[in-house]
């Protein structure tokens, strides 16, 4: 018979689980980056792209990316579905930017969804070998999160960078894992004739 120490436990398998950047927000160096694509039969669910942070004690950070950010939202004119599409683009070119050469000269492109796809190939062929740093925090003071995940804007550079660094704490970032309320300790009155009470 098998004995199973829960306390001891943190998985199944192996009973490790890697935390990355020892689940510690901020600024974190020489971090490699891959790019996987969605294969066809994959959940709809799934991102379209996923990008993986690597650290360097080879625990992994994904940030998952969809085509649904880059095209028309319902509920939003035009100009402000072009403007949000316009942001994640950005986004996606600030991690572009951190693993290309200096003076890259990126291809033309005619729509925001061709936009995505063209800076994630540039991506997945020029981030071979090469570092960088990222900023992570548990999301905002007005949306924490109890996982670790890299900050929206101001989130990347090169690993070499020897100018001015955004990878910064902002007044909005919440640098500590939420904790959740305790449970109370009151115990209940109520009683019941059946069933099981945990």
């Amino acid at each position: 018979m098998s004995i199973f120490n829960l306390n001891e436990m943190s998985t199944m398998g192996n009973g490790t689980v890697k935390v990355f950047n020892n689940g510690i927000a901020g600024k974190v160096e020489n971090v490699k980056v891959t790019v996987t694509k969605k294969e066809p039969g994959e959940g709809e669910r799934n991102p379209d792209y996923k990008i993986v942070y690597i650290d360097k004690n080879g625990s992994e950070l994904g940030d998952g990316l969809y085509y649904n950010r880059v095209e028309p939202r319902e509920g939003y004119s035009a100009e402000e579905s072009a403007k949000k599409a316009s942001g994640y683009v950005n986004r996606i070119l600030s991690i572009a930017n951190a693993v290309v050469a200096e003076g890259f000269v990126y291809p033309e492109v005619n729509s925001a969804r061709e936009a995505m796809d063209t800076l994630l190939k540039i991506i997945k062929e020029n981030s071979e070998g090469k570092f960088v740093n990222v900023f992570t925090s548990y999301g905002t003071k007005q949306y924490p999160s109890t996982y670790l995940g890299v900050r929206y804007f101001d989130f990347i550079e090169k690993a070499d960078n020897t100018g001015y660094s955004r990878l910064i704490p902002k007044g909005d970032d919440m640098m500590e894992r939420p904790v959740a309320d305790a449970p109370k300790t009151e115990q209940s009155t109520s009683t019941t004739t059946s069933g099981t009470v945990w």
